[in-house]
Order: C-alpha cells, then structure tokens, then sequence
C-alpha cells in the first residue's frame, strides 16, 4: 500500500466516524473533533460537534485498541 492509499483510507474512516456524530446548530455548546495521523503525527482533519454525551447504554466499546484522547483547548473567539 502506497502513503498516498494509506492517507485516503484514514480519511474515508474518519468521515464515517464523523458521520455517525450529530450536527452541530451554530449555537449550543461544541467541541472541535480533530483526527491525526497516527504514524506521521499530522492532522487528517477537523470537524465541529454539539457537546453533548450520549448515556453509557449507548457508549460503543473502543473496538481498535488504540487510545482515544480528548483535549480542552481555549476558544479563540
């Protein structure tokens, strides 16, 4: 697999993951998702969500393994 194919496969995962996300309004509470390269450590892309969390009966399991991370960044607004 070339780099090229590697880097469009991360990004066709992460769009579908962000697909599976709620909209965000314009105006309620959001988070900006980012999603990096695990390898290169350089950014696939962002995305703004509502901030909202789902109850745990609903919570997927983390299915790959790998840690998932959250950071609070201050707005820039």
């Amino acid at each position: 697999m070339t780099e090229r194919e590697r880097r469009e496969l991360l990004r066709a995962a992460t769009e579908r993951i962000v697909a599976e996300l709620p909209a965000w309004d314009g105006e309620s509470p959001k988070l900006l998702v980012t999603f990096t390269d695990p390898e290169t450590q350089t950014r696939i892309g962002h995305w703004v969500v509502p901030a909202t969390a789902a109850p745990l009966s609903q919570a997927k399991p983390q299915s790959s393994g790998r840690t998932r991370r959250l950071h609070a960044v201050p707005d820039a607004s």
